[in-house]
């Protein structure tokens, strides 16, 4: 049985395991197509036999506790808050509309960003972007390579979220966990996108309720 140690972060109260000791490796990729460094470092995580493997984009300001916040939730994968570089700065929050085509006689795969996303709150959705990320690495076990590299136009991490769930992982963003994303202007935040569209939509249609199912026409 674990036991618990506990940890107070901006008034809230956590719990994280005291009888685990993590061991950190550290692996980059130099300047190459994303995907394929996200696929080396995969790679790199399975061979070695890691346990959880811990993304983080080198434009991302992140808090120092964030691994502890992360991994205290114990799910396949689980993201911080994070926004996109270019205005008006979405979030990297996703719900998914899949189908299928019968015109076109193919399946589809829709992705729309969760603007209205819950504040300050663990909620599961279809897909997160990868600024930052950490996943379970028996999930990836559960996977057939490539994880990121695909003909699609989706995004590289979109790929891997779809991926992971149909392998029956599920996704996650802990959206009390804020990164900053370096930019224009120089440091984008929950603050920056909310001064722009996020306190308005938010006021006007509400919270987000969360994933419940994946929609199928």
């Amino acid at each position: 049985m674990s036991h618990f140690g506990l940890h107070d972060y901006q008034g809230v109260h956590y719990e994280f395991p005291d009888d685990v000791e993590y061991e950190f490796y550290w692996s980059t990729i130099g300047r190459v197509l994303t995907p394929l460094a996200r696929e080396r470092l995969t790679e790199m995580a399975l061979k070695t036999g890691m346990a959880y493997m811990l993304m983080i984009d080198d434009d991302m300001v992140i808090p120092m506790d964030m691994f502890e916040r992360l991994i205290r939730h114990n799910v396949d994968v689980v993201a911080p808050l994070a926004f996109m570089r270019m205005s008006p700065h979405s979030p990297v929050i996703y719900r998914v509309i899949e189908g299928y085509d019968k015109v076109r006689c193919m399946d589809y795969y829709v992705t729309q960003i969760v603007k209205n996303y819950p504040k300050d709150k663990l909620v599961e959705c279809d897909a997160v972007g990868f600024g930052s990320a950490l996943i379970k690495m028996d999930v990836v076990r559960k996977m057939t390579p490539p994880y990121f590299m695909s003909t699609t136009q989706s995004g590289e991490d979109l790929w891997f979220c779809k991926q992971a769930r149909d392998a029956g992982a599920k996704i996650y963003m802990d959206t009390s966990v804020k990164l900053g994303h370096l930019g224009i202007p120089p440091l984008i935040t929950e603050e920056t996108y909310e001064a722009l569209s996020g306190k308005e939509l938010r006021e006007r249609v509400g919270e987000w309720e969360g994933k419940k199912e994946t929609v199928k026409p």
